[in-house]
């Protein structure tokens, strides 16, 4: 059965009054009464109005679709955060170009100019590209929100930055305050957030007066597991590991089962991002919470900005972090 849809036209006719009114309450303009507004709100409802987002376009003068690419798919942090800018978009009226490919400095200027066929009116990239000149190559085409931490700066550029050294520096106080000197650190790679967290963990053990102790890795299942056969092979076992993110993490904890080791007995773990399965009763894995809805309102916020051509102010936001706890940290052991 084909769906039907009520126009504008019908949303006023039910309600007797003008079309020009009931689009000013379904905009949400101040100077409509809030009851006339809720009435009007009721009626579309009932009816099944959805808005002509072309026509809104044409009126406007400008494209009511915004492109949203997507950086790592392998990341269930990213697809969540995806998720939760589409959505966003869609409630703000947009309709958005969801991109399945990752930027790099040599596809940047062609991914903007298929967004421009496309009428895109801006561009919401999720953690790619991951060099500031190929995130400046696609702001020189068209408005662009960066949620990330990679540094750049152009007049149509936005960036929705978290404040990774501020979730680490809370892992790693909790974790000295628990009794932890013997703390290892797998990283996530040379990528800005990565290595932020990496310079963090390295900067607070240092001023702790202990050694680090860095495995290099990327933000992947295997790295995790690979970095604990590393740690566990040669030198002092770690009583705490530090991952770059959850997935790491899972990775470590999954090795440390199979290895006979418990946690938080034997070992404590704390991830980052606080992905959905963090929660779950097979892992509870402590982590750092980034607020992925703060960060989607935001980044939707800047666009609209963007294009209405008042770049906000400030150009680059950090949305503070903060560490939750679960059962995979405890105190060491005594020795």
């Amino acid at each position: 059965m084909k769906r039907t849809f009520a126009t504008l036209e019908d949303v006023a006719r039910a309600v007797n009054m003008s079309r020009a009114q009931v689009s000013r309450a379904l905009r949400g303009d101040p100077g409509v009464r809030e009851q006339t507004r809720e009435l009007i709100k009721a009626m579309a409802h009932q009816l099944n109005y959805q808005p002509n987002l072309a026509a809104r376009s044409l009126a406007e003068s400008r494209s009511a679709t915004v492109g949203l690419i997507i950086g790592e798919l392998s990341n269930p942090f990213h697809v969540t955060q995806a998720q939760a800018v589409d959505e966003e978009l869609v409630q703000q009226g947009y309709e958005p170009a969801v991109s399945l490919r990752p930027i790099n400095d040599s596809s940047a200027t062609a991914e903007a100019e298929r967004l421009l066929r496309l009428r895109a009116s801006a561009v919401i990239l999720l953690a790619t590209p991951h060099s500031s000149e190929a995130i400046v190559e696609v702001a020189r085409h068209l408005p662009t929100v960066y949620i990330g931490s990679t540094p750049a700066w152009h007049r149509q550029l936005a960036t929705v930055a978290t404040d990774d050294t501020g979730g680490v520096r809370q892992a790693m106080e909790h974790l000295l305050r628990l009794g932890h000197r013997r703390i290892a650190h797998i990283g996530g790679g040379p990528e800005a957030s990565a290595a932020d967290r990496t310079a963090c963990y390295l900067a607070m053990m240092h001023d702790a007066g202990l050694e680090p102790r860095v495995i290099s890795g990327a933000h992947d299942a295997i790295s995790g597991w690979k970095g604990v056969g590393t740690l566990f092979s040669s030198g002092p076992r770690p009583t705490a590991i530090l991952a770059s993110n959850d997935i790491i993490a899972f990775g470590a904890l999954d090795r440390l089962k199979s290895m006979g080791l418990s946690v938080p007995e034997d070992v404590s773990i704390v991830g980052f991002d606080d992905i959905p399965d963090a929660a779950s009763e097979l892992f509870s894995l402590s982590t750092i919470r980034q607020d992925i809805g703060m960060q989607a309102a935001l980044a939707v916020k800047m666009a609209k900005s963007l294009i209405s051509g008042h770049p906000p102010t400030p150009d680059r936001q950090t949305i503070p972090l903060r560490l939750v706890l679960r059962r995979s940290v405890a105190p060491p052991r005594a020795d």
